[in-house]
């Protein structure tokens, strides 16, 4: 996990924890679906869908989110 935290030299703009954040802004404002949040998050935020991926593996890997096979919902726990 500490690889994951930003550091010194580290581009916040393409680290999970960044991305992350800024998918639960996206998910607790608008409440869209896993293809809207792949796409949309890729294109606002200009990073490849496989850093969207990334992000909402690592979001599902603490446990900030649930899938329940169409959309992401936050967990509140």
């Amino acid at each position: 996990i500490q690889l994951m935290i930003p550091r010194s030299g580290c581009d916040p703009e393409i680290n999970v924890v960044s991305i992350g954040a800024k998918i639960l802004k996206k998910v607790a404002d608008e409440n869209p679906p896993l293809d809207a949040i792949l796409t949309d998050c890729s294109s606002e935020l200009k990073v490849s869908i496989d850093h969207i991926i990334l992000s909402l593996d690592w979001l599902f890997s603490i446990k900030a989110i649930e899938f329940n096979g169409v959309e992401v919902f936050i967990n509140e726990a």
